[in-house]
């Protein structure tokens, strides 16, 4: 997208939000850096010679938007909201600039963008973005992979609206956890450390001494390996302790 589109769509979720001038000044900040100081991924080569390549902004990675979501929380969760509004801007760069298809070979995506950039803010979608909103990172990160890429200028605009006033409000949403989930992340975490942790030092013990009898060395990082595929299996714990991380719980 061209960047007063990017910029008016920050400016009418700002409105939306009832930010002060400071934030709303940040978050449109935040939206165009991308573009002028643009992110870097580690790549793989075809030889597997790993390098570091521009962001792609029409395809990108999930974890390099939830890195700016996650530091956009914390830091509006440790009351620096300027840097919050900086990162937000950030990841709804992306999410606006991957709503966009690029065509076939590319061909139209300067005129679409174009296009795009006469519409009028759907104040509806923008409204709607903001009510099914949730204070959740597996929200946030469903939202991501929940954008696609569209041909339609009206498609392109709702949906950018939308999923980035849905996003920010995530991001800005309540500070404190329910007791729910205080509890229920107090349960799984004391069930994590009792036994499953117990479990997957075990797992690692036995290839250890099978490495031992073996005298091979490579027991010793299967071992590993399935001490940590052991501990990961607990889903509801990582579930929860990311969700607990969301409000600064540890």
């Amino acid at each position: 997208m061209k960047w007063k589109t990017h910029t008016s769509i920050t400016r009418a979720i700002s409105k939306s939000l009832n930010l002060p001038k400071d934030l709303e000044k940040a978050l449109s900040q935040g939206v165009i850096d991308p573009d002028k100081y643009p992110d870097k991924v580690l790549r793989v080569g075809r030889r597997g010679r790993i390098y570091t390549a521009t962001a792609s902004h029409h395809d990108p990675d999930i974890g390099m938007i939830m890195k700016h979501i996650w530091n956009a929380r914390l830091s509006y969760l440790n009351g620096d909201n300027i840097q919050a509004m900086k990162s937000l801007g950030r990841a709804l760069h992306y999410i606006q600039d991957k709503s966009v298809s690029k065509g076939f070979l590319g061909l139209s995506h300067d005129t679409r963008e174009e296009d795009v950039s006469f519409q009028t803010i759907p104040e509806d979608a923008i409204k709607k973005g903001i009510d099914i909103a949730v204070c959740s990172p597996h929200y946030v990160k469903k939202i991501i992979k929940n954008t696609k890429p569209r041909k339609n200028i009206y498609e392109i605009m709702n949906q950018a609206c939308m999923y980035s006033a849905a996003i920010a409000k995530a991001v800005i949403g309540e500070r404190t956890p329910s007791n729910e989930l205080v509890e229920n992340f107090k349960s799984a975490k004391e069930r994590y450390c009792k036994k499953i942790i117990p479990i997957a030092i075990g797992t690692f013990g036995i290839f250890l001494i099978v490495s031992f009898f073996m005298q091979n060395f490579l027991y010793v990082i299967l071992g590993i390996l399935a001490g940590y595929i052991t501990q990961r299996l607990d889903f509801k714990y990582h579930h929860l302790k990311e969700e607990a991380k969301w409000f600064g719980i540890k």
